[in-house]
């Protein structure tokens, strides 16, 4: 949760090609407001995920944007072709720049949602969720998967590049797997990022934010380290600071 600010911001650092994307999942919009405050212009991307797009709708989006900020929507749909391809129609008026459906889902359902993404919402990147950071080997098990928790990423990263989405998400533990396999433009967008001495919560396949990096990551989805911190915006400072070295 964020904690109120009483002093001037960190000063910008040397930016890294690797982005920062602030994970806002808080409890109320005015928690939001709050955080967005703090961080200020040292931050450009924010993801909003399934629990703030409910609750809020698009108001916590325009929040953002009225600050100058890139909105990644995180609702990871998943339903049979036809409905997903409606509910991107549906998301289209919305200026969102990152928007996830997960891979598992099938080649059909990926191919439509890029090929409506495409005409709906262009400037958009459409990004595969593959196997989601809280679950590891004995998850998958359990849900009927034989594949490995590497396999399974692998497979579903490229029927998200061959079905024409521009990117994955995956945990950081996968990068070094997957870089070296996907086009150059395919973005690996990766969650599961947590800063020394961060606790691990329920994530189960982490990294450290400059190990990501150098593994191969676009982008690095950092929530609960920032949020939870005492001055987030000093802590925001340290992670882009640590990535520009």
């Amino acid at each position: 949760m964020a904690h109120p600010s009483n002093h001037t911001l960190s000063k910008p650092v040397t930016k890294s090609k690797t982005e920062v994307i602030l994970a806002l999942d808080v409890e109320t919009q005015d928690q939001a407001n709050v955080i967005l405050d703090q961080v200020g212009d040292q931050l450009t991307w924010v993801k909003i995920g399934l629990q703030s797009y409910l609750r809020d709708g698009y108001k916590i989006i325009k929040q953002c944007i009225e600050r100058d900020k890139k909105v990644f929507l995180d609702l990871k749909l998943h339903d049979i072709p036809n409905t997903m391809s409606k509910a991107i129609e549906s998301l289209s008026s919305l200026p969102i720049s990152m928007l996830t459906i997960h891979t598992c889902s099938g080649a059909e359902a990926l191919a439509l949602c890029a090929e409506t993404a495409e005409k709906c919402m262009p400037e958009t990147l459409l990004l595969g969720v593959t196997v989601l950071t809280s679950m590891n080997q004995e998850n998958l098990r359990s849900i009927g998967v034989i594949n490995t928790t590497e396999q399974q990423v692998i497979t579903l990263a490229e029927l998200a590049q061959s079905s024409g989405l521009g990117g994955v998400v995956c945990s950081p533990q996968e990068l070094p797997l997957l870089r070296p396999k996907l086009p150059q433009e395919i973005k690996l967008v990766t969650p599961g990022i947590r800063p020394v001495g961060s606790e691990k919560g329920d994530q189960k396949r982490i990294m450290t934010p400059k190990e990501a990096e150098l593994a191969g990551a676009n982008y690095l989805v950092i929530g609960r380290p920032i949020l939870a911190a005492m001055n987030p915006a000093d802590f925001l400072a340290k992670i882009q600071s640590e990535l520009a070295t």
